[in-house]
């Protein structure tokens, strides 16, 4: 059952799922003054975020370990290689109330742990001129924006790319793009929240996309006009072949696997916001050890839903399905190391 977004997502009941459980990791360490050392990755299972926190605190990391999953031939040489995204530096020039937007569809080696090591030949989207990425690139703009893009398709198959549209929207209202097809596209952005773009080069479902095609999507925000920009942004990803069981998966957020991540800083007492995404076929149960988080908000991908002060509930775990998105606010009270992470079965 898909929660409304009348509803509480997390008063749902979690699935489980099947299949080999990856040693893969989305984590962040907060080192307390000069310490340098967080938790070893064997600690750690997929989805964790681990806190030390101090005074000052030090950098945190998004993880992720996929064992036994690279086994490829050598990359094509004449492929770019995938640049993990961040998502702090919106795409596009922003002027006037008009975002000028110009991405392509691009076939690219992906790398997510060292470069030179494992990797995959995927589909990505980029930025003109700009090295492609994973996820896409950051689409943001305040309300009241109207976004001009143009969409170049360089691979070999035809794409449908969803959300590129005026939020709410309709989320079967694809835009199709043939093969070496550019199109123009103009639409407002419509109203304040945290949405995700993704496409398809084989027809298929957000739930059903497989291999090359899973890392095509990314962050959308809209955001209250002059509303201060302070939170980050995390995009779950899962590279699949096949269904599980029996199928492989690499998972990873924003791109890139444990500890092959930059580190995040706060200091004990700041007030934190995070947006989550989830353009995976898989529902997460994100929960936070050690304190309470808030949930501000919560959306489809289409619909976005901002609590008012007495809609917003107080959570440790919250159930993010395919598709969808939340945004939280926390703060760490105290020092010590805390995880968040999916609490799924087959991912802890």
């Amino acid at each position: 059952m898909t929660p409304s977004l009348a509803e509480p997502i997390a008063t749902h009941p979690s699935r489980l799922l099947t299949g080999p459980i990856l040693a893969s990791n989305f984590a962040t360490c907060f080192e307390q003054a000069t310490s340098t050392r967080c938790a070893s990755p064997n600690q750690l299972a997929w989805g964790k975020v681990t806190m030390r926190l101090g005074r000052l605190a030090g950098p945190g990391i998004l993880m992720l370990y996929a064992t036994g999953a690279f086994a490829q031939s050598a990359p094509k040489v004449s492929l770019p290689e995938v640049t993990a995204n961040e998502n702090t530096i919106p795409a596009g020039q922003l002027e006037n109330n008009t975002l000028e937007l110009h991405l392509e569809l691009r076939e690219a080696v992906w790398y997510p742990e060292e470069e030179g090591g494992g990797h995959r030949d995927v589909y990505v989207f980029a930025e003109n001129a700009h090295a492609p990425q994973s996820p896409g690139p950051l689409i943001r703009v305040p309300r009241g924006t109207e976004i001009h893009a143009s969409i170049r398709n360089t691979l070999p198959l035809a794409a449908k790319i969803f959300g590129l549209h005026q939020h709410p929207g309709d989320a079967k209202d694809p835009l199709n793009v043939a093969a070496g097809e550019t199109r123009e596209i103009r639409f407002n952005a419509g109203e304040p929240g945290t949405y995700l773009y993704w496409a398809t080069t084989a027809n298929h479902s957000l739930d059903d996309r497989d291999q090359a095609e899973t890392l095509l999507d990314g962050a959308f925000i809209v955001d209250p006009p002059g509303e201060k920009v302070d939170d980050r942004i995390f995009v779950i990803g899962i590279w699949t072949k096949g269904k599980i069981p029996g199928g492989d998966e690499i998972t990873f957020i924003n791109g890139k696997s444990w500890p092959y991540r930059d580190r995040l800083t706060y200091t004990a007492g700041e007030t934190i916001h995070w947006r989550v995404i989830n353009p995976t076929f898989s529902p997460h149960g994100m929960h936070l050890h050690g304190f309470f988080f808030t949930v501000d908000g919560v959306g489809d991908g289409d619909r976005y839903q901002r609590y008012t002060a007495e809609q917003k509930r107080k959570a440790v775990t919250e159930l993010i399905d395919p598709g969808h998105t939340f945004d939280l606010t926390w703060t760490p009270e105290r020092t010590g190391n805390w995880l968040f992470h999916c609490h799924m079965v087959a991912h802890m």
